[in-house]
C-alpha cells in the first residue's frame, strides 16, 4: 500500500534486566502510540533485556520464538508497522559452532537483531547490527566491549514499505557514514530507522548532531529511538528519541524521559529538499572507492 505521508512514533523507554517487565512496558508504549494514530512505531535497541552478558544468551530469542510472535500480534492488533527495536537473537543451527559463538569472557553470544512487522503481523525485514562498540584503554585493557555479548552481522538491509524506501541501522552504526552510503548505493533512502541505547555521556554531545548529519547527507528522514535513564551496572542512556526531517530539522523529541516522539513524514517534503539541493544527483561515487 503506497502512502504519501506517514505518522511516525518513536518510543523512549528504560529497559533493565527484567525481561518480562521490559516487554510489557514496550507493548504498553506500542499501544499508546497506535492510539495516537501512528502508522509506524519504533522501539529502542535491546528493549527486551538490558543486563549482564553472562545471561544474554538465555535471555535471547530464537528465530520465530515467543517474543517475535507477541510483537507480530501487536502489529496485527493495532494495524501498525512495528519496527521492533532490537533484541538478542541466538545463532541458528549451522550458523557457527559453539566455540566461535563465545566471546572473550567465555559467555555465549547473540546477534543484536531488529525485526520489522507489517500491519498483518508478517515479518518484512530483519537486520543484525553491523558495528560493535569495543573500547580499550591505552594499555589495551577492555573498558566496554559489545563483542563480549554480541556477534556482528554483515548484511546491510533496505526494503520498500508503504511506498517509502527504508534503510535499517542500530545505534553505533550511526557513527559510520559509509554504512549509510552503502544502504543508499542502489536507490536513495526515504527513511532511515535507527533504534539505539546511546550512552548518556556520548549522547549529550553527539546523538542529535549525528542524526541531523545523516539526515542531511542522505536527504532522508531519521526515525530514531533511544533508551533513557539508568539500566543498572553503572550504565545509563541519553534518551531523546527523535524524528529528523531531510533538511535536518528536529520534528519531535521525547527529551530525557520515557515517552513517544510523534511526527509526520511526507513524500513531498523529501522531493522538495532534493529539488532544492541536488546533492544526491551531484555525487561522484566512482572516485570514492
Amino acid at each position: 500500500m503506497r502512502k504519501e505521508s506517514l505518522i511516525l512514533a518513536s518510543i523512549c523507554m528504560t529497559s533493565t534486566d527484567n525481561r518480562e517487565k521490559n516487554i510489557e512496558e514496550a507493548l504498553h508504549w506500542v499501544a499508546k502510540a497506535a492510539a495516537r494514530g501512528a502508522d509506524w512505531v519504533l522501539l529502542p535497541e535491546v528493549f527486551a533485556y538490558h543486563g549482564t552478558y553472562d545471561r544474554i544468551h538465555e535471555m535471547g530469542e530464537v528465530e520465530g520464538g515467543s517474543l517475535s510472535q507477541r510483537l507480530a500480534a501487536a502489529a496485527r492488533e493495532h494495524k501498525i508497522c512495528l519496527f521492533a527495536g532490537s533484541f538478542g537473537e541466538q545463532a541458528g543451527p549451522g550458523e557457527m559452532d559453539e566455540a566461535a559463538e563465545k566471546g572473550r569472557l567465555g559467555h555465549r553470544r547473540v546477534y543484536n537483531t531488529s525485526y520489522v512487522f507489517d500491519r498483518q503481523g508478517q515479518r518484512v525485514a530483519k537486520y543484525r547490527k553491523t558495528h560493535l562498540f569495543n573500547l580499550y584503554s591505552p594499555q589495551g585493557e577492555a573498558l566496554y566491549c559489545e563483542s563480549d555479548g554480541f556477534l556482528a552481522g554483515d548484511e546491510p538491509v533496505t526494503f520498500d514499505l508503504d511506498g517509502f524506501r527504508v534503510g535499517l541501522g542500530i545505534c553505533y552504526d550511526l557513527r559510520f557514514p559509509s554504512y549509510f552510503e552503502r544502504l543508499a548505493k542502489d536507490q536513495p533512502l526515504d527513511i532511515i530507522v535507527l533504534p539505539s541505547a546511546f550512552t548518556l555521556h556520548t549522547g549529550m554531545d553527539h546523538w542529535e548532531l549525528l542524526l541531523r548529519a545523516r539526515a542531511v547527507e542522505q536527504q532522508a528522514y531519521m526515525f530514531a529511538s533511544n533508551q533513557t535513564g539508568e539500566h543498572g551496572r553503572g550504565r545509563s542512556s541519553y534518551g531523546h528519541s527523535m524524528i529528523v526531517d531531510p533538511w535536518g530539522y528536529v520534528l519531535a523529541n521525547t527529551g530525557s524521559v520515557p515517552g513517544i516522539a510523534l511526527a509526520e513524514a511526507h513524500k513531498d517534503r523529501i522531493q522538495a529538499v532534493r529539488a532544492r539541493l541536488p546533492a544526491l544527483r551531484n555525487r561522484r561515487p566512482e572516485i570514492y572507492e
